[in-house]
C-alpha cells in the first residue's frame, strides 16, 4: 500500500465512522408523538371520535368502535382525563412525550373487539395502556398486528410498576399493567380483541407522522443508473480480455 492509498483509506474510515455516529445519534433520539384528542363519544353505542393534529398537518380524524362477538354495537365505560401519569411510564428512547388528552375507559366484556379507523394512513403508531388487569386478575389484548413494548411502569392511581405488561406474540397481558406499545408500519385501521377482560382499563394512541407527510419509498429491484453503468463497464472489460486472448491464441497457431 503506497502513501496515497493509505491516506485515502484513513480518510474513508473517518468518514464512515462519522456517518455511523450520526445515524446512531438520530436513531437513539426520542421524537414527539401526537395523540388523539377525543372530542365526541357515545359509550352506550360503542363509538367515539377524535382528532390528531401533527405539527405540520393535515389533521387525522379518528373513529373508534366497540363490537361484540356477534358483530353488533358494543359499549364502553366512557372518557376521562388525568390518567397518563407518571409520564416516565409512557416515554422512552423512542417517544418523547406522554398524552395530555383523554383516555377511553373500557370495561370487562368478554370477546369484545375494539377497532380504530383513520382518515389518513399513519406510520409507526403507538398505543398507551393503563390499568390493564388488576394485581390478582389479568386482562388480555389480542392484536391483529405485531407490536413491541417500548416502556412500562406504575399507573396514575394504583401503582405497581414494570414487568406487569408481558407480551407473547400478538398478545399483551396485564396485571395492573401500564405502558406504551408500538406498531411498526403504515396503518389505516387496526383492532384488538379482549378474550380475557377485567373490570376497568384505559387506552389512547398517538402517531409519529402520516404517510402523506412521509411517503414510504417504493420497493423496487430495478438497478440504479450508476449500478447499470458499472455492470456495463464490467461486461466491456470482460469482452476486451476475451478478444485479446483470442488474438494471442491465433498468433501462436
Amino acid at each position: 500500500m503506497n502513501a496515497i492509498t493509505g491516506l485515502l483509506h484513513r480518510k474513508f474510515a473517518r468518514v464512515t465512522f462519522a456517518v455511523a455516529g450520526t445515524v446512531f445519534s438520530i436513531g437513539a433520539s426520542a421524537v414527539p408523538y401526537y395523540y388523539v384528542d377525543w372530542t365526541a363519544w357515545n359509550p352506550g353505542a360503542g363509538t367515539a371520535a377524535g382528532t390528531i393534529t401533527p405539527s405540520s398537518g393535515p389533521d387525522v380524524t379518528v373513529n373508534f368502535d366497540a363490537i361484540t362477538s356477534t358483530g353488533t354495537n358494543g359499549s364502553y365505560l366512557g372518557v376521562t382525563t388525568g390518567l397518563w401519569t407518571p409520564t416516565t411510564t409512557y416515554t422512552s428512547s423512542q417517544v418523547d412525550n406522554a398524552s395530555t388528552f383523554e383516555a377511553l375507559q373500557l370495561v370487562g366484556t368478554s370477546n369484545m373487539t375494539y377497532r380504530v379507523t383513520l382518515s389518513e394512513a399513519i406510520k409507526d403508531p403507538i398505543m398507551a395502556v393503563t390499568s390493564l388487569g388488576s394485581s390478582s386478575d389479568s386482562a388480555t389484548y389480542v392484536f391483529d398486528s405485531p407490536f413491541t413494548i417500548l416502556s412500562q411502569g406504575p399507573t396514575c392511581c394504583w401503582g405497581v410498576g414494570p414487568d406487569r405488561l408481558p407480551q407473547s406474540g400478538y398478545v399483551l397481558t396485564g396485571w395492573e399493567g401500564a405502558g406504551t406499545i408500538q406498531f411498526i408500519g403504515t396503518y389505516s385501521t387496526f383492532s384488538w380483541t379482549v378474550p380475557d377482560p377485567e373490570t376497568w382499563h384505559g387506552f389512547t394512541f398517538g402517531i409519529r407522522t402520516t404517510e402523506a407527510l412521509e411517503p414510504t419509498p417504493p420497493s423496487t429491484n430495478v438497478p440504479e443508473p450508476a449500478s447499470l453503468a458499472l455492470v456495463g463497464s464490467g461486461l466491456a472489460t470482460l469482452a476486451a480480455l476475451a478478444w485479446l486472448r483470442r488474438r494471442r491464441i491465433q498468433a501462436t497457431i
